[in-house]
């Protein structure tokens, strides 16, 4: 087969990709500032975008979060959705202020935030969503934490549900996973493409994102 040569996403086109997207209100603008001026973990206007498209053209009721932060992605994801999210962060202050920031979005009635292990709330609840968004697998302390919250995600989707992530790529280190959390990325990738309910592509968008359907 004949390898086409690919295109590098540089800054420049990461630019111009963000050029191009719907205007944005104050308060996502503010929070983007905020995550670009700190060590705060976030997706960027164009995953927003995309979660946002993917859920409200799925038609997406409710969702689970896997990792808010302060309540940047939360937001995109409550606004593609015609129901409600449920967001895990175990840090206090960032629950705190993905609370705050959920509210002055006017999301408050739809969005909760629990400070709480998403991995550990995923095995205590039992309801099925239509949508799971993980930006956790940096994080995860080992391949088989990513086993076992992807196993739990899938029993928790709806027939023809999305199970989302990012950092799919890592960089790019998962040609030659080095660190714990592109050995966590490329455990995940490979659970995905090797289950044979689910549809799955990645989207080399940014650090990549993991879009999957359950048949």
């Amino acid at each position: 087969m004949t390898r086409l040569a690919g295109l590098q996403l540089t800054p420049e086109l990461e630019d111009y990709i963000e050029s191009l997207l719907p205007a944005r209100d104050p308060l996502v603008r503010r929070l983007e500032d905020e995550i670009a001026a700190s060590n705060i973990p976030g997706i960027g206007p164009s995953v927003g975008q995309l979660l946002y498209l993917l859920v409200s053209m799925a038609g997406c009721r409710d969702v689970i979060e896997l990792g808010a932060a302060i309540g940047y992605s939360t937001i995109w994801l409550a606004r593609g959705s015609s129901g409600n999210v449920v967001t895990l962060e175990l840090d206090s202050a960032r629950a705190a202020r993905a609370r705050q920031n959920v509210a002055e979005a006017g999301l408050a009635d739809r969005v909760r935030v629990l400070q709480e292990d998403g991995v550990a709330y995923l095995e205590r609840e039992e309801q099925l969503v239509d949508c799971i968004f993980n930006d956790l697998l940096n994080s995860f302390p080992e391949e088989a934490t990513v086993e076992r919250c992807f196993a739990l995600s899938v029993r928790r989707l709806r027939p023809g549900g999305l199970l989302l992530a990012d950092n799919a790529l890592r960089r790019g280190e998962v040609t030659a996973p080095r660190s714990q959390g592109a050995r966590n990325v490329v455990r995940y990738n490979d659970l995905v493409a090797g289950e044979p309910r689910l549809e799955s592509v990645i989207v080399p968008l940014r650090d990549g994102v993991s879009i999957a359907r359950l048949r």
